[in-house]
């Protein structure tokens, strides 16, 4: 049922993106979890895995179904065509430049020319993203986003749905702190723009921490 996720995808994003003329807006490619795709009505089949969380999810499972994520593409597409050039696109838990690369091609063969026509950028919520962010930002990205739940829950090796764990759980833990001013301090140097999502953002300590160390948003 491609054209009717297209038309669906068409017809919300515009929804949003009329509010927001001249403002940035950044369409996250799907990054719906196997067991929450059980949830949904024709999810009987989706694979059963033992950590969803670190499963079958993100840019890793668009590109096994590379139909899905053209489709998404193509949808934005159309998003333009309407006059709403200011929707990027931002491809979630990244992992590698190859990930990047292979998006950007597609993204192309549909008629989208990342970092010319079209905002393009990745979420970092994995200390793999940390570690190779450089190598990111000179494969060409106009922006990071800190996806600060996970980089947490897959830094500090915490659960973040375990209760009986919450009590260890913090996104100022001075690993992730040094992570996300890594971050910011490469993309800086990049021109590559930075910002945040996640409960994170509403922490008046990760705040003032964020400003002082660069953050663009």
């Amino acid at each position: 049922k491609k054209e009717q996720l297209i038309n669906e995808l068409v017809s919300g994003i515009s929804e949003i993106a009329k509010y927001f003329k001249g403002k940035p807006i950044w369409y996250r490619t799907s990054d719906i979890r196997t067991d929450e795709y059980r949830d949904l009505h024709g999810g009987e089949e989706e694979p059963k895995e033992d950590n969803p969380m670190m499963g079958w999810h993100g840019i890793r499972r668009s590109l096994d179904e590379l139909e899905f994520l053209r489709a998404e593409f193509e949808a934005i597409k159309k998003v333009h065509k309407q006059g709403f050039t200011n929707v990027g696109v931002m491809l979630p838990m990244v992992i590698s430049v190859d990930e990047v690369r292979k998006a950007k091609e597609l993204m192309n063969e549909v008629g989208l020319e990342p970092l010319e026509e079209i905002e393009f950028g990745v979420m970092v919520e994995t200390p793999a993203a940390v570690q190779v962010i450089d190598e990111i930002c000179k494969e060409g990205i106009d922006f990071i986003s800190f996806g600060s739940n996970d980089l947490t829950q897959f830094t500090l090796g915490i659960d973040r749905n375990n209760a009986r764990l919450q009590h260890l759980w913090s996104e100022m833990h001075p690993a992730v702190l040094k992570e996300i001013a890594y971050v910011i301090k490469v993309c800086r140097e990049n021109n590559v723009e930075t910002s945040i999502c996640g409960q994170a953002g509403s922490n008046p300590e990760m705040v003032e921490f964020l400003v002082k160390k660069g953050i663009d948003s």
